[in-house]
This record gives C-alpha cells, sequence and structure tokens, in this order.
C-alpha cells in the first residue's frame, strides 16, 4: 500500500524491458553487498525524508463479509509517526472513485464525502477493522563515482495480522533506474545478486487481497459480465443480465454521487432514472418467468427511485431528491436484493433450459396477447377495449427489450415496427386526453359557454376517431407481419 509517489527527479524508468524490477525476498533474509566499483556502482546511500525512509501503520477497514475488498476497494486508515490520513483506492473503479486518494484524519468518523463514494458497496453493512498491517519502508540510491545517482532500490518489509495473531510477513524490494542508470550490465549484476540471496523476480507484486486471503479474495458483488447471449442456460442468462444492469446502475449512482456540479446534476439524475427505468421494464418482461413476488417487489422499489428524478412536466428531475433516496437504507436494500440474486437467479425450474427459449417464448406471448386484444378493435370501439389494447402494447414492448440484453437475435424488425406502431397509438391516447378535459371542461361550464364546448368535445371525437383509424391502419402491418 503505496504511502505517495516520489517526485519526478528521483525515480525515471529506463526504457528497458521489465523494470523497474520487483523481487519477493525472504523476509528475514540479510542484505547482500551490492556495491560492485568495477561496474560503476560505487556507492549504496540511504535516503532520507519522510517519503523515503519510515514505518506505517495502516488498518484495513471493511463489512465482515469484506464486500469492499472483494469489490475492488480498499478502505483504510494510515499512521506515520503522529500523521494520520483516510486513504481510499479503488483503481478498477476509476474514474467513478478514486484510484488513489488520502484525506488528513481529523477526530470525528470517515468523512462525508468518503463515505458517500463506498456507500453502494457497503450497503447497510457495518464498518469496521479487518485487518492491520505495518509497513517498514527503507530506500536507499545507488552512485557512481562522481556522486551521480544510478538507481534506486525500496525495501518493504510488511507484517500483516488479523484479529491480534500475525497472519502473514513479506518482503517486496523494487528497484528502479533514473535518468543516468542503470546500464545493461549493472542492471544484470543486480538481478543476479538479489536471486542470489533468495530473491524471486516477479512481473507485480500480489495485490492486498491476496495477501490477506479468503474471505477478501472472495467473488466480487459487482462482476464486470458480457451481455447475455441467449445461448446460455436461462439462470446464468439472467445473472449475467442482472449483473450488466446493475454495474449500470451502480455507475450512474457514483456519477450523481460525485458531481459538484449544478449544471450536469440534472443530467446525471437522468442517467440513474433511465438505468432504474430499463431495469424494471426488463424485469417486469421477465415477470412470467421469474420470481412473482421478487419481481413485483423490485418493481415497487425501482419505481420508488424512479419517481424521485423523474422529470416533472417538461422540467428536469429533482437531482436533489434523488440524491437523499440513493443515501437511504431503502435503495440501499434494492442493491443488496440485486447483488443477491446475481448469485441465485429467481428462475426455478427454467435454470437449465436455453435463454433463447423462453426470452422466445416470454415475446411470443406478449405478442399474442397484443395481437388478441387489436382483433376487432374499430375506431369506435368503447374506451375500455382501447385501454387492454394500451396494456397489451406495452407488454409487447417490454417483452421486446429482452431481446436487445444481449446480442441481437433478429428481432430487429419487430421492434422497429412496434415502436412506429406505438407512436401512432401516443398521439391516440393524447387525443382521448384531450377529448376528456374538454368534456369535463363542459361539464362545469355555464349554459352559455357549454355550446361552445360541446362543439369543440365533437371535433375532438372527430379527430380521434381519425387517430384511431391511423393506427389501426399501422396497427395491420404490424399483425400482417407478427
Amino acid at each position: 500500500m503505496a504511502k505517495r509517489k516520489h517526485s519526478a527527479d528521483a525515480i525515471v524508468e529506463p526504457a528497458a524491458v521489465g523494470w523497474p524490477a520487483r523481487f519477493e525476498m525472504p523476509y528475514p533474509a540479510t542484505a547482500p553487498r551490492l556495491i560492485n566499483p568495477d561496474l560503476g556502482l560505487a556507492a549504496l546511500v540511504g535516503r532520507a525524508g519522510a517519503d523515503a525512509t519510515y514505518t506505517m501503520d495502516v488498518t484495513v477497514l471493511d463489512a465482515p463479509d469484506h464486500r469492499l475488498l472483494r469489490s475492488g476497494v480498499v478502505l483504510a486508515h494510515r499512521v506515520v509517526g503522529e500523521r494520520g490520513e483516510w486513504y481510499l483506492a479503488a483503481p478498477a473503479w476509476a474514474p467513478l472513485l478514486p484510484a488513489e486518494r488520502s484525506v488528513p484524519m481529523g477526530y470525528g468518523d470517515l468523512p462525508d464525502d468518503l463515505a458517500r463514494l463506498i456507500r453502494p458497496f457497503r450497503r447497510r453493512a457495518p464498518l469496521g477493522p479487518v485487518a492491520a498491517l505495518t509497513c517498514d519502508r527503507r530506500e536507499f540510491e545507488f552512485r557512481d563515482a562522481d556522486g551521480r545517482r544510478l538507481a534506486l532500490l525500496r525495501d518493504d518489509r510488511m507484517t500483516v495480522r488479523r484479529a491480534g495473531v500475525t497472519t502473514a510477513r513479506y518482503r517486496e524490494v523494487t528497484l528502479a533506474g533514473t535518468d543516468t542508470g542503470p546500464t545493461a550490465e549493472q542492471r544484470t549484476w543486480l538481478v543476479e545478486t538479489l536471486n542470489g540471496v533468495g530473491g524471486t523476480r516477479i512481473d507485480e507484486f500480489p495485490p492486498l487481497v491476496q495477501r490477506l486471503g479468503a474471505p477478501a479474495t472472495g467473488l466480487t458483488d459487482f462482476p464486470i459480465a458480457e451481455p447475455p447471449g441467449t445461448e446460455l442456460p436461462f439462470g446464468p442468462f439472467v445473472a449475467r443480465w442482472l449483473a450488466v444492469r446493475l454495474r449500470a446502475l451502480v455507475a450512474a449512482d457514483l456519477r450523481l454521487s460525485g458531481s459538484a456540479d449544478d449544471k450536469t446534476e440534472a443530467l446525471l439524475a437522468a442517467d440513474v432514472v433511465a438505468e432504474a427505468a430499463r431495469l424494471r421494464d426488463e424485469a417486469e418482461a421477465l415477470s412470467g418467468v421469474l420470481d412473482t413476488d421478487w419481481i413485483s417487489d423490485l418493481d415497487e422499489e425501482l419505481d420508488w427511485v424512479i419517481d424521485a428524478g423523474a422529470p416533472a412536466g417538461s422540467g428536469p428531475g429533482s437531482a436533489a431528491g434523488l440524491r437523499t433516496r440513493l443515501r437511504g437504507e431503502r435503495y440501499l436494500a434494492v442493491l443488496d436484493r440485486l447483488v443477491s440474486a446475481i448469485r441465485a437467479p429467481k428462475v426455478g425450474h427454467l435454470d437449465r433450459l436455453p435463454a433463447g427459449d423462453v426470452t422466445g417464448t416470454v415475446v411470443d406471448d406478449a405478442r399474442a396477447e397484443a395481437l388478441a386484444a387489436g382483433d376487432g378493435l374499430t375506431p369506435d370501439s368503447g374506451q375500455d377495449a382501447w385501454d387492454r389494447l394500451a396494456d397489451a402494447l406495452a407488454a409487447y414492448h417490454r417483452a421486446l427489450r429482452l431481446t436487445e440484453i444481449g446480442p441481437d437475435s433478429g428481432f430487429a424488425g419487430e421492434r422497429r415496427r412496434l415502436d412506429r406502431a406505438r407512436k401512432a397509438f401516443a398521439v391516440v391516447t393524447d387525443r382521448a386526453r384531450r377529448a376528456d378535459l374538454v368534456r369535463a371542461e363542459a361539464a362545469e361550464a355555464t349554459p352559455e359557454d357549454a355550446f361552445e364546448l360541446g362543439r369543440r368535445y365533437e371535433r375532438q371525437l372527430t379527430e380521434l376517431a381519425e387517430d384511431r383509424a391511423e393506427f389501426l391502419r399501422r396497427w395491420g402491418k404490424v399483425a400482417k407481419k407478427s
């Protein structure tokens, strides 16, 4: 766990392949003699300064199940001498989270800005110390006979304790070059000398989670997944679909939480709403093949998220209201529900069936329901019949959205035809709404105004019939090709 980067003039990586050179060393190994005047390595001088030589105590904080570490997020507080700081590192999530950030430690709890960033990963779990590390760092410079710096050697001795018991000791040695060296011959000699005292050269040092071991090495709560293909069994298909949607939702959440720009927060809030709505729509489309109670509960909770940030009228949604909900226990429970579902999708006996067969059946059923609702419909049909068609079209649209989850499986043309029909139906719906408003206004009007409003209402009904006829013409084309 690096304390901080050195200044640019301290270390300049040479162009040699495989440098800087990293070595796993036996913890108690005695340092070899690394001076060789015949090769120009005239002196090895200890570096001074707070960045070069120090003992650092680190307390790693996490939930009992190590969910932060498993998801690539390291939270700790570090103490060097009398100076303490909070430390957050999440390079796998950059730039949504900082690759590294340190904040001076005050007298309170975890700073609000760091607590906000880790909230989707921590969720409702308590935080506490899960490991203590001590890093003893020593740095040395190789110099030639003229006192020029040739290379830098960094020697880190690490001790890991868990529950007060030392669980690991390891030693990491790094050789890095400067702008004046080392030469190829010097590099070869240094590598061979370190190998000779038990050093093992490696490409990269193991990450902290590997040093800590289980449960930090467990599976992440937010797996990176490609959109699932329909050739998968339905259980893995659902798990991968949820993983893709959960990461997209959390990414939108982090962008909004990390924004301090009032000009963009409405757009960022809209992104959160869009991701939540997409997840809800696709989940509703699967309502016939996933656990009904699970779908119903998820639908209700996602509606609650969406309502906070949905636009009112033609204006932007409430970013402030959405931020408040994203920080609450209820939203964190939604994330917990999704994390659990990725591990064990609620698919019942359909688990091993091909996903293409299951989703194809969902689309076929929704299409048949929509066609049945539109069968025999005329411009003069009652509003109840048109309302039934509206519900069926919405279900058909949601079912076709399932075909967008993975690689296209031949439904693109059907989606386009339905989109055109739904646009025509939206005109019908808007015209019916206008007619209802005029009728309501006429019911409360004076006798003098009622006559004119009645005429307006009749015109609205005529235009409604025309709009319905246009929709039925478009719908006929959809039905013919389905």
